[in-house]
């Protein structure tokens, strides 16, 4: 192997295979429409990942319910957002269908953005707070996680990925901090 060239060998990752170890991060652009669907400056961004043959594009993350959200102009993964994510996806694999597309599916948790959404928690923190869930809460917002993997499939997603880094809720389930027991971890 040539390290020099490494970058643009393929990769088989699960049962994909990537042109190249070339892989584009999920990140929130804020940019959706008022529904959580695909804007045309979301369409343009996209657009332009597509055409630079990254192996791997990771859409941003998307938020598995309106209630607890980060951005105000986040994408949504929910029925009402399935037919213009469809339509987003089979746009975005006519400009490079070699692309391997995942989708980050989250849930903002107590970093929610309280002008808009509502904020919870899995445990109160001094920094954050918001309204404490219950077990039957967190059972609810699995399923949304279950959904939104469903829709993502169904769009045309090659895979997801589930975000539980930098404060989101799953991050916040797994943090330490969260010495609720056995019933909340045993969800995750």
């Amino acid at each position: 192997m040539n390290d020099k060239n490494v970058l643009f060998d393929s990769i088989k990752i699960g049962n994909l295979t990537s042109e190249n170890r070339i892989a584009l991060n999920a990140m929130e652009c804020n940019d959706a429409d008022s529904d959580g669907n695909p804007s045309k400056m979301t369409y343009e961004r996209y657009a332009r990942y597509f055409e630079g043959e990254a192996g791997l594009i990771d859409l941003e993350a998307i938020t598995v319910t309106d209630e607890s959200r980060g951005r105000l102009n986040q994408l949504s993964v929910m029925p009402k957002n399935e037919s213009a994510l469809k339509k987003f996806t089979k746009e975005m694999k006519k400009i490079n269908d070699k692309a391997i597309f995942i989708w980050q599916l989250t849930h903002s948790g107590e970093i929610s953005h309280p002008d808009f959404s509502r904020r919870v928690t899995v445990k109160p923190h001094a920094d954050f707070g918001g309204d404490l869930l219950s077990e039957e809460d967190i059972e609810d917002i699995l399923e949304k996680f279950i959904l939104g993997a469903k829709i993502a499939h169904e769009c045309g997603a090659d895979g997801i990925d589930f975000k539980i880094c930098h404060g989101y809720l799953g991050n916040q389930i797994l943090r330490p901090y969260n010495d609720r027991g056995l019933e909340i971890r045993g969800v995750f």
